[in-house]
């Protein structure tokens, strides 16, 4: 038997949906950044508030697995929230030009520019306090910046 990943729990938790549905008005299409992104079905206004972001607080160093088994954001501290179960978030690309931010609040979830419909939503995570080293791992290698 295979060892369960967020994806299949989602299957299993969600009764067959891909994703716990966080961030109104979007869905998930197959990406020309990366795999699948989350895609908007409406319009966003510059500054508009998408979400607040939810989760279990977790330090980052003693439950290292999280990094890639869950998914999470960036908190100070070397903090993470975590969600056990696929969220609207885990489908957000990054980009160094990207549409949307996380605020200084490390929680809210806002428009830093207008947003069309059918546009891909796409964040710098890069820019977010991720624990030390991560931006170091082969898997994180296009979130770092060529400059």
């Amino acid at each position: 038997m295979s060892k369960p990943t967020i994806d299949t729990c989602a299957e299993i938790f969600l009764n067959g949906e891909a994703l716990i549905e966080t961030i109104p008005d979007t869905y998930v299409a197959k990406s020309g950044l990366q795999g699948q992104g989350l895609f908007t079905s409406r319009a966003w206004a510059r500054d508009e508030v998408l979400c607040v972001l939810d989760g279990q607080l977790v330090e980052a160093k003693r439950y290292p697995v999280l990094l890639t088994e869950m998914e999470w954001n960036a908190l100070p501290g070397e903090m993470l929230l975590v969600r056990p179960l696929r969220t609207s978030y885990g489908f957000i690309n990054h980009s160094f030009n990207p549409s949307i931010e996380i605020g200084a609040d490390y929680r809210t979830m806002r428009a830093i520019r207008s947003i069309a419909a059918g546009e891909e939503l796409t964040l710098d995570y890069a820019v977010q306090p991720v624990p030390d080293g991560y931006m170091q791992r082969d898997d994180t290698t296009f979130m770092q910046d060529d400059d």
